[in-house]
């Protein structure tokens, strides 16, 4: 069934992927409303619940420091286990009155709790935000969510934020019991013929060391599997130069890592000032930027989910149209806002192009390098008629000295998009083509943050992953790269 398995590796990842779910869920259609054109098996999985009643869950594996799930818990109205008194075996093995300390749960906030009612939810805002969990409309599998106890959410005595850490705690679980075998096996089992596998993951924290080490384990039991890889940044707050420089540090150490293992990456962050001021968006929420970086992940690949096979692109197909040549597994994104979506119908001609790293040593030939490009278009109409959007083809042709390019207007879904958090409403056009050699930025800023031996490894290996990019064309980037 072409089946796509979702791995979910991060708070920031989880605020992203939460309303990914929340617009797959939208999807469903009941009764005698129109066939949905999406087929709900690429992402969902079927089962039966305690119950004997059938479910349909999402097909993902979600992991998250604790304290980091909020009021979510293992057991739902789907999957709850009867409780059962303490076995002989327990009892047999202490004898003496047994103490239990507990933490005081954390309360579902009055939007969750009216969906379990069933009545109509009220308004989300900041204040009514806390978790990820506060804003999920789907039910989720037991087996779906993998709580890390190492590590607090949010503490200040330990926190999470280094990449080495990263990989210390996925060998140290793995070293305890095969995470692969055990978390993710059971989903793989269950499909009939996989597509590939979606990963959310933070690059500038520890958990792109865990997504690191967790992309190795996966390409060692899966070597033929597509991977998709959004490298996503976490909402940018006031820091030091100490932290700005070890979150710089991360996300080099991470993307070398990650586009040895992944099929596609695509790094992504929303930078402050890139909206225009009609885009009401508190930057440092992660409500509010997840919502933004969810809409463009979600638009990228909605062919891979699209129920008629002829509209159909599936991962590894789009992964070939940008990756012609076999080793070139990093792409941009870019998202674009049809005049509709503006306000006064003013149209948005701002592009926003997310990339973690600072570019400003780019020139402007090196800006309108394009190698392979994706376009995907949705909502109510694509803004452009088929002139208008020939014309673009052709202007992308003649920037690029005609790269591949493919238009994915066929598949869009002839509905209002409306993001679950209600305050951004669009019909964004979805637009990535492969990078150029932007990468050399990662690779002059946080070399220096290195001791010799690892940063000559680290500085040879992400200049390996920028002259892919570079088709011995004249742009000045030699002497980005001696300048280094």
């Amino acid at each position: 069934m072409h089946e796509i398995i979702t791995l979910q590796l991060g708070n920031f990842s989880n605020y992203t992927a939460a309303h990914f779910w929340n617009v797959q869920e939208s999807y469903f259609t009941y009764g005698s409303q129109e066939e949905s054109q999406i087929d709900h098996n690429v992402h969902w999985r079927a089962g039966i619940g305690t119950d004997g009643n059938e479910t349909f869950l999402p097909r993902t594996v979600i992991y998250d420091l604790k304290g980091g799930f909020g009021a979510l818990r293992k057991v739902n109205p789907l999957y709850d286990p009867v409780a059962t008194e303490t076995s002989d075996v327990n009892n047999s093995l202490w004898f003496g009155q047994p103490t239990v300390h507990k933490r005081n749960p954390i309360q579902q906030n009055p939007f969750q709790q009216s969906l379990d009612a069933g009545t109509k939810p009220p308004p989300l805002n900041e204040s009514t935000v806390r978790y990820w969990s506060d804003y999920s409309r789907t039910y989720l599998h037991p087996k779906s969510l993998v709580q890390v106890y190492d590590f607090d959410h949010d503490s200040a005595i330990q926190p999470f934020e280094r990449f080495e850490m990263g990989t210390e705690l996925f060998n140290s679980l793995d070293k305890e019991h095969d995470i692969v075998d055990r978390d993710w096996r059971p989903f793989v089992e269950e499909c009939d013929l996989i597509q590939g596998i979606q990963v959310f993951a933070t690059f500038d924290d520890a958990w792109g060391g865990f997504a690191s080490s967790y992309l190795e384990a996966l390409r060692d039991e899966y070597p033929k599997t597509c991977i998709w890889l959004w490298g996503l940044q976490n909402p940018i707050t006031q820091a030091g130069r100490q932290k700005r420089q070890l979150r710089l540090a991360n996300t080099a150490q991470t993307l070398h890592q990650a586009c040895a293992q992944a099929s596609m990456v695509v790094p992504i962050a929303l930078q402050e000032g890139s909206l225009t001021p009609n885009a009401k968006i508190n930057y440092v929420s992660p409500w509010h930027v997840s919502t933004l970086v969810s809409a463009a992940t979600e638009t990228a690949l909605l062919p891979s989910r699209i129920r008629h096979s002829l509209t159909r692109a599936s991962l590894g197909d789009t992964a070939r149209i940008l990756n012609a040549t076999g080793s070139q597994t990093l792409a941009l994104a870019g998202l674009k806002l049809f005049p509709e979506a503006t306000e006064h119908g003013k149209k948005d001609d701002d592009e926003v192009i997310w990339f973690p790293i600072a570019q400003e040593h780019r020139t402007r030939q090196q800006r309108n390098r394009i190698h392979a490009q994706v376009t995907s278009y949705r909502g109510p109409g694509t803004g452009e008629s088929d002139q208008q959007r020939a014309t673009t083809d052709e202007l992308n042709r003649d920037l690029a000295n005609r790269p591949t390019t493919i238009n994915l207007s066929d598949a869009k879904l002839v509905t209002t998009r409306h993001s679950s958090s209600q305050f951004w409403t669009a019909s964004p056009k979805y637009l990535f083509g492969q990078l150029t050699d932007a990468v050399y930025g990662c690779r002059s800023q946080v070399t220096q943050l290195f001791d010799t031996n690892e940063r000559e490894f680290l500085s040879n290996g992400i200049a390996e992953i920028a002259d892919a990019y570079r088709d011995d064309w004249s742009s000045g980037s030699d002497e980005d790269a001696d300048e280094l």
